[in-house]
């Protein structure tokens, strides 16, 4: 095409009009023997007038007839002069006037109707000067509206309702203006009343005489552009997601305008790559599913202009063989990813029938799509959903249905309209309706007319999921802050009620009237110690003692017990698994853990089926056989496995959310306090562990604890102790001398200790906070055997005490005292001063025990 052109250009004289001999050619063929004859007795008249004239006698009598003659010759040279061709070829015509006189009768431009596109001739500053008959009906069918008198209409009025055309119309302007040829692809539009999907070439070629030939050629299939055979194709342009088409060869196509502005490419890029914007491992990725043509998943990672990679998923087809094949592939951002849903690609809706022309973009996208009709988006009708939109509804996105009968108006319909308005162009959060709802993202685009074309549709319900899952995770981080406030607080209130009871139970002994009234306080502040030490386990700030031992060994023994604190009715079986790893933990608190998950399956056997059987198990275990489950929080390593699993109603997804939660319970009122499972929570998380429920309703649950385990080289050689350092250990005679500085903030706790010393023989200076203790220590540098100090003070605390009067307190022995967990504290002296820990609230008893075991034997380690 390109050549005949030349050849039409070349050949063609101003405007591409005939030449002079061309035309003389022309004019001859057009006139016929008729006009020959007119013109040449006009001559023979005016000649014989002429003749009249000059010679009157000569002419005799028909003189007369003579000069009328003459005059009508006369009138009709004057109306061809001044109307007919002498207006245009002048009085005295110059060469070749008349033969463009006669082309004024021909049309101009008239080779342009040979060509199979539609065509447009305009100057250099784009005003039209001729065209086709095809790009008039463009014209028409572009613009709906006919033009007057045929003219022709810009190339930039044509494609101007489009903004996503602006650019590369501009371009080819530029181009005409400057006198260069140019080719452009347009992006896929819809064009007429009936919105039909559309695709154009332009170029723009020089003509001479500054004239511009524009050629706009309709593409004949999308294959050529997109490598889709579906005109729904045409709408991944605007698609919240990435989109490239790909040739075996590794170039890319096309790539949509999300893709392009992720990675920072201009419109007009050509001869991209793949191995451009990705590394050689990922192309082989994207490949090699190519033979088998199915749907295939990988994670990639997609490199921009400026170098930064970014992690994305890539869902590749291929289609087609050879040469020929073209691969599509669809971009997904993280959070757009939807882990676990890699069946989803090769689902077939059982509501729609796979269809032969299916373009697996849209059909088996990974997120829903709708091609929409209607005036607005409050009450489009569906033309169309892909399989993925099906699944979502349940079936509900049939076409002819109304787009806003798929989501839940929660707030009324006008809501619901006006969050679908909102969505245009920008995403907006519905959920969708249906007996499980599901939590999406809708975003709707328009078309040139401003009417809802197609709608993109995004699950997002794990997202919200998790989203709750992190308020719900500070939430409890916030109830546990607050639980162990409390619980410190408490401690002290405890720790003076105890010790002033016990105080007063020695002085009002059994057979005195008030003995059972004190006896009932003391039963009252053991169980509010009980009490807060749940509240301190839930928070994570309980004090612990662990120790490495054997699980297989210590639930052996601990079963005997568990036997007999369970109901008859519960059969307890316990299989222990092999080469099981030893663990650090506190024994206490992990007998704890496990009693309240015992107790807690007895009453689930027990409400349910009037008994049961409990199966405590231990094995070995990874953190992938944790993941593998299901439970993806656990991190990678060695575990030892304890499970309980019990035979009683199990439990629904609803409760098994909440289960952990403080003061949550499904009993009956009055019955337990809702911190049983909250606390083993907290001792299982503090031990570094992690606790997992399975349930389901009607055949029980199971809670599998996942412990470190230890290595081989961590695990000491056992000690055995003799008979006699047993009996030693425990002092009997509780009374002892020695000077003892205590520490403490809380005035009716000091006042009682300090009291309950000084009955056992020591020698007690109190101070009521660090700076206090300090003076004394100045004053007394060296003089004292024992400092007992609160761990928490206001101003200066222990540890900082200690550290500050390190030179102050000689050979002392430090006892700390504290309701929060018990901290490596020695480590924080920056000394070999041996330290030992009492947790609060303890009894004149146990602080009498501590005090003689660190001045009785001053050789003892730290507890």
């Amino acid at each position: 095409m390109d050549s005949l052109e030349l050849t039409q250009a070349t050949n063609s004289g101003d405007d591409g009009e005939t030449t002079g001999g061309e035309s003389f050619a022309a004019m001859g063929g057009r006139f016929d023997i008729m006009q020959l004859l007119f013109w040449g007795c006009l001559l023979i008249s005016i000649a014989a007038a002429s003749v009249a004239l000059a010679w009157p006698k000569a002419s005799g009598a028909p003189g007369p007839i003579l000069l009328i003659s003459m005059a009508s010759g006369g009138l009709v040279f004057l109306l061809w002069s001044v109307r007919g061709a002498g207006r245009f070829l002048g009085l005295f015509p110059e060469r070749g006037s008349a033969a463009r006189a006669v082309q004024t009768n021909i049309p101009r431009f008239g080779w342009i109707e040979a060509l199979d596109e539609s065509v447009l001739i305009t100057d250099q500053g784009g005003a039209p000067v001729a065209a086709n008959e095809s790009y008039t009906e463009l014209s028409q069918l572009a613009l709906m509206v006919g033009q007057p008198d045929g003219a022709a209409v810009t190339v930039d009025r044509l494609f101007g309702a489009n903004p996503g055309l602006a650019a590369p119309v501009y371009r080819l302007s530029k181009a005409a203006k400057a006198g260069q040829a140019r080719r452009e692809v347009l992006p896929p539009i819809t064009i007429g009343a009936e919105q039909v999907p559309a695709q154009f070439e332009i170029g723009v070629s020089p003509l001479p005489r500054q004239r511009v030939l524009w050629r706009i050629r309709r593409i004949a299939g999308q294959q050529e552009a997109t490598g889709a055979s579906d005109l729904k194709s045409l709408y991944v342009e605007d698609a919240p997601m990435g989109f490239f088409a790909a040739r075996p060869d590794g170039t890319i196509t096309y790539a949509n305008s999300w893709l392009r502005e992720m990675l920072g490419l201009p419109e007009s890029a050509k001869n991209i790559r793949i191995d451009d914007i990705m590394r050689p491992e990922f192309v082989k990725m994207l490949a090699r599913d190519r033979k088998s043509g199915a749907p295939g998943r990988a994670d990639i990672q997609l490199r921009a202009r400026d170098g930064v990679e970014v992690p994305v998923q890539a869902i590749t087809t291929w289609a087609g063989r050879g040469s020929e094949a073209a691969g599509r592939t669809i971009i997904l951002a993280n959070q757009q990813v939807m882990n676990g849903q890699e069946e989803r690609l090769n689902f077939a809706s059982s509501s729609r029938p796979p269809r032969l022309d299916g373009d697996p973009m849209f059909d088996d996208a990974p997120f829903g799509a709708v091609r929409l009709q209607g005036d607005g988006v409050d009450g489009a009708i569906i033309l169309d959903a892909n399989r993925a939109l099906m699944e979502m509804t349940g079936g509900e996105a049939t076409p002819g249905g109304r787009f806003s009968n798929l989501f839940v108006a929660e707030d009324g319909q006008e809501a619901l309209n006006g969050s679908l308005i909102d969505a245009i162009d920008k995403p907006v959060g519905l959920k969708l309706a249906g007996r499980e709802p599901r939590h999406v993202n809708v975003f709707v685009t328009l078309d040139n007319n401003g009417r809802p074309s197609v709608a993109y549709v995004i699950d997002i319900t794990e997202q919200r999921e998790l989203e709750l899952r992190l308020a719900h995770g500070e939430k409890m981080q916030a109830i546990g802050q607050l639980a162990g406030g409390v619980a410190h607080d408490f401690n002290n209130v405890l720790q003076g009620i105890i010790l002033n009871n016990e105080d007063l139970m020695t002085t009002h002994p059994v057979g005195d009237p008030s003995y059972n009234n004190l006896k009932s306080i003391h039963e009252f502040s053991i169980r509010a110690k009980d009490l807060v030490r749940m509240l301190l386990a839930y928070a994570r700030q309980q004090t612990f003692k662990r120790e490495i031992f054997n699980v297989t060994d210590f639930l052996s023994e601990f079963s005997i017990l568990l036997r007999q604190i369970l109901d008859e009715r519960v059969e307890i079986d316990v299989k222990h698994g092999r080469d099981v790893p030893h663990i650090k933990a506190d024994k206490n608190q992990l007998e704890t853990a496990i009693i309240n998950l015992a107790t807690n399956a007895r009453d689930a056997m027990i409400s349910h089926n009037n008994g049961g059987k409990l199966t405590i198990r231990t094995a070995r275990a990874t953190g992938k056989d944790a993941q593998a489950k299901g439970f993806g929080y656990v991190e990678d390593g060695d575990y030892m496995l304890i499970e309980m699993e019990d035979t009683g109603h199990g439990m629904p997804r609803e409760v098994m959310d909440k289960i952990f939660q403080p003061f949550f319970t499904t009993k009956e009122a009055g019955v337990g306090t809702g911190l049983g499972l909250a606390t083993v929570y907290g001792i299982i998380k503090q031990s570094g562990g992690y606790i997992c429920p399975l349930s389901t309703v009607g055949k029980g649950t199971t809670f599998q604890i996942y412990l470190p385990a230890l290595k081989a080289e961590d695990i000491p050689a056992p000690v055995e102790m003799t008979q006699a350092e047993r009996q030693a250990h425990r002092p009997v005679d509780i009374s002892g001398r020695g000077r003892i500085l205590l520490i403490e903030d809380e005035d009716g706790v000091r006042a009682i200790t300090a009291t309950q010393l000084r009955k056992r023989g020591y020698e007690v200076s109190e101070a009521c906070d660090g700076e206090e203790a300090m003076e004394v220590l100045e004053d007394n540098p060296g003089a004292f055997d024992l400092v007992i100090s609160d761990v928490v003070m206001p101003g200066m605390d222990g540890p900082t005490l200690i550290r500050e009067a390190k030179e102050l307190l000689g050979h002392a022995r430090v006892i700390f005292i504290s309701g929060y967990a018990e901290r490596d504290l020695a480590k924080q002296l920056d000394d070999d001063r041996a330290v030992s820990f009492l947790a609060k609230p303890f009894t004149s008893r146990q602080l009498a025990e501590r005090v003689k075991m660190e001045l009785g034997n001053p050789k003892a380690e730290a507890a």
